[in-house]
């Protein structure tokens, strides 16, 4: 056998019984019960091997399909009915040793079976060797066992003749019931057109170019057509070699199993439905995220962590005697300044209010429905089971999130540089103005006069300081302003991203998870 064909053949039913493993309610029961037949048959066929290849003659009552088996076998094997039904039984013509263990997985009875060899035949019948020939009762005979037989044969053989006559050739129940569902096996097909004998050369023509456009609208453009009279013996030569090369290929067994895992694999699909995208994919999931913050209160962690910022660098880097002013200013954080990062944290984020759980569990509701709301209904279950489980989790999940990001309480080098120069600039302010004052009592005292550039040194030394201590302040402001930003940015975006692990781990990933199970099932039959 082909061993790419046996490959797919493998991967397929590998990706069958995956689908058979998903709970009951994802496959229909027609569909669980066929996929298991043919997982079960192709195992079976499979281990027949690939010494024999099975072709069947199917056809309806009056098409001559007896009589062409008879005519293609070279012997008179198959009974030709005078009145229908005949049997309910096929019969076998088995072209050299052996063939027994396929025979009995076909229910073949022995008494139908027959070993085509004569030693009158010499090499002509050698091409055929291998070859397994059945006819098969008619498949629209009134005997409902009749047709139930020829079903269950056509569905297990590699290969399908179908026999038809000129006058039931586009009969609408072979069409409907019959070829156009066996599309997907249009190449392990042939169509003969029996009786030719009692049809002009124009009428052949007429009746086979009608056949084809007939059997190009059930999807069977890939099926071959062929003509015969077991009468006359037309055709007959041309029917033996395509049976002869298909026993040389000896790819029939795989191809048509192959097409048949194909078919049942798209089945298998158009009841799983298309995958869908994951929620986080959706334009919905940053909006989530977003609300999700908002309740979780990181815009007031974010504000309080400036503000903290803002009084402590004031404390160190503002001016001495105002800074001292403000050293009583109420704290950001209250009584639990101070203390650890986790009272830090919990001193400033607001309780969650109801109506903002209920405003995210809305959306994350919207937002999961809408990512499965293409998928079948028992998967939009188990969606909406996880997102149940998620949701009962919310505020502690939040609350967790939020309380776990590591803000620390940092104080930057600038903070000491900008103090020591107010320290040094504040006592220069004082040093001038003492030189200052001292000078002037001095003078008014008539104590004499002091140097001028003792006047100078004074009041030098109190504009450097005042001078000093201004630019100081404002660049301190500056830096201080910048920094407070960057630090309410850094804590906000760790406590966004926080809780966006939150809308992933919380609500999104749970049912993720189930559109992962879904898209696996689906890719593992494509």
């Amino acid at each position: 056998m082909n061993s790419s064909a046996q490959t797919e053949i493998r991967r397929l039913a590998e990706g069958i019984r995956h689908s058979l493993s998903l709970s009951q309610d994802k496959l229909g029961g027609d569909v669980r019960a066929d996929a298991q037949n043919l997982l079960d048959r192709a195992e079976d066929r499979l281990g027949l091997g690939e010494d024999f290849t099975v072709v069947a003659f199917a056809g309806s009552t009056g098409s001559g399909k007896s009589s062409l088996f008879n005519a293609v076998a070279g012997l008179e094997i198959a009974r030709v009915g005078v009145r229908r039904p005949t049997t309910s039984r096929p019969t076998a013509c088995v072209w050299g040793e052996g063939g027994n263990d396929v025979l009995n997985w076909l229910r073949v009875p022995e008494r139908s079976r027959t070993w085509r060899e004569s030693a009158l035949d010499g090499d002509d019948q050698r091409r055929l060797h291998g070859l397994i020939l059945l006819d098969l009762p008619d498949h629209d005979s009134t005997a409902v066992e009749h047709r139930v037989e020829s079903d269950r044969l056509v569905g297990l053989v590699d290969v399908v003749f179908w026999v038809v006559d000129p006058q039931k050739y586009a009969d609408f129940s072979l069409h409907s019931d019959y070829l156009a569902k066996l599309a997907e096996n249009s190449s392990n097909m042939v169509v003969v057109l029996n009786q030719i004998d009692k049809l002009s050369p124009e009428e052949q023509k007429a009746a086979v170019d009608h056949l084809r456009q007939l059997l190009n609208e059930d999807g069977l453009s890939e099926t071959n057509v062929r003509v015969s009279s077991a009468t006359t013996r037309d055709g007959i030569p041309e029917l033996r070699s395509i049976l002869a090369d298909t026993v040389d290929s000896k790819d029939a067994a795989a191809e048509r199993l192959l097409a048949d895992m194909q078919a049942m694999a798209k089945r298998i699909r158009t009841e799983l439905g298309e995958p869908v995208a994951p929620p986080d994919e959706l334009p919905g999931a940053s909006r989530l995220v977003e609300t999700m913050s908002d309740a979780a209160g990181v815009e007031a962690v974010a504000q309080t962590v400036h503000d903290d910022y803002i009084r402590r660098a004031y404390r160190k880097t503002g001016y001495l005697v105002l800074a001292w002013m403000q050293r009583n200013a109420p704290d950001p954080l209250g009584a639990k300044h101070g203390q650890g990062r986790d009272e830090l944290v919990r001193a400033s984020v607001p309780a969650t209010a109801k109506a903002q759980n209920s405003h995210v569990r809305l959306m994350a509701h919207e937002l999961i429905s809408e990512s499965v709301a293409t998928m079948p209904q028992a998967w939009q279950n188990d969606a909406a089971e996880a997102e149940k489980t998620s949701t009962a989790e919310l505020s502690e999940n939040l609350d967790s999130a939020v309380t776990a990001v590591d803000i620390t309480r940092q104080s930057p080098g600038w903070w000491s540089l900008a103090n020591a120069l107010q320290i040094i600039f504040f006592v220069a302010t004082i040093i001038g103005i003492v030189g200052v004052i001292v000078s002037a009592l001095v003078a008014a005292l008539g104590a004499g006069s002091l140097p001028t550039w003792c006047w100078i040194l004074s009041i030098g030394i109190l504009v450097i300081g005042l001078i000093g201590s201004l630019i100081t302040s404002l660049m301190s402001k500056s830096a201080r302003s910048r920094g407070a930003k960057d630090a309410a940015a850094e804590v906000d975006g760790k406590l966004r991203d926080a809780v966006g692990r939150v809308a992933q781990s919380s609500y999104l990933d749970p049912v993720k998870r189930v559109i992962g199970e879904h898209r696996r099932a689906f890719e593992m039959l494509s």
